[in-house]
Order: structure tokens, then sequence, then C-alpha cells
């Protein structure tokens, strides 16, 4: 079984490159399995849609025959965190370490940053909404979806 990673993706080019870097390395070292990175980019200038990227990402996930995705932000790295299989969807950053004068508030019913997820329930509740333009709210909106229908 193959682990896919999805990341959502616009003008951030050396952040990508760092990350895909130690991303590479951290799974080398820790995956007892392949794994496929798919980076979905927006190319277009209106506010940033990481939902909309995201089920794009997932889509093409679909084609590699999957059965589970990790949804990643590039500006997380993990220090420990098991990408291997979950049969529900597993939020695997608990807390992070930030740069001097950069601030990220995680709380404890934050489902985003790096979420992995099974094919089948992802399906089951429609993916991310594609509603939310700018930063913020599809995690939110992913999280309520999976607590109504009894999923987390």
């Amino acid at each position: 079984m193959s682990t896919i990673l999805i990341i959502p993706y616009r003008d951030r080019e050396e952040q990508l490159e760092t990350f895909i870097e130690e991303i590479t390395n951290y799974l080398d070292s820790t995956l007892n399995s392949e794994y496929i990175i798919i980076v979905a980019e927006q190319l277009d200038s209106k506010k940033f849609n990481r939902g909309k990227l995201l089920n794009i990402g997932f889509n093409a996930a679909l084609k590699e025959g999957c059965d589970y995705v990790v949804f990643h932000d590039i500006d997380l790295l993990p220090v420990k965190a098991d990408y291997s299989y979950s049969d529900r969807p597993t939020h695997l950053i608990g807390s992070i370490d930030t740069p001097k004068g950069f601030q990220r508030t995680l709380f404890d019913q934050y489902f985003g940053g790096v979420t992995i997820f099974p094919v089948s329930i992802f399906q089951e509740i429609n993916g991310y909404s594609n509603e939310y333009w700018g930063w913020g709210y599809e995690d939110d909106n992913l999280m309520l979806r999976c607590t109504s229908n009894k999923i987390v």
C-alpha cells in the first residue's frame, strides 16, 4: 500500500523545495512502504482555495489506486509522526515549533495541517468544500461533517 501525500501549493517555491527535501528524508527513514507526493498547484490570481486544491489532489491520488491519503501543508514538517495507514481520519500534528515572529494556533478540535484520511471515508463525506477562498474554515467544515456523520 502506497502512502500518498497531497500538498496544496501556490507561490512558495523555496518553501516547497525545502518541504520536499525534508519530507522525503523523513519518510525514507520512517515509512516501510512506498510513497507518492502530489503537489496540487493553484495557478490563478484568485484567493487561495486550499479545499479545492486538496480535492483535485485527491482525485489524482485515486488514479494511483490508493487506500488512504495524507493531506499535508508545506509549512509543517514532522518531528515525530506516523504516516502509515489509519482506518479513520487522523490528525497528525499536535504541537508545532514556529520560527521567531511567526504564530500558528492549534486547538483541541483543530483538524488541519496534516491529516490522514482513508479514501472511502473522504468520499463518504464528499471531500473538502470548494467554497472557502482565502485562509481558513475548510478544515473546520470538514471536521464538522466528520463529527455530524459520527466518523471522528
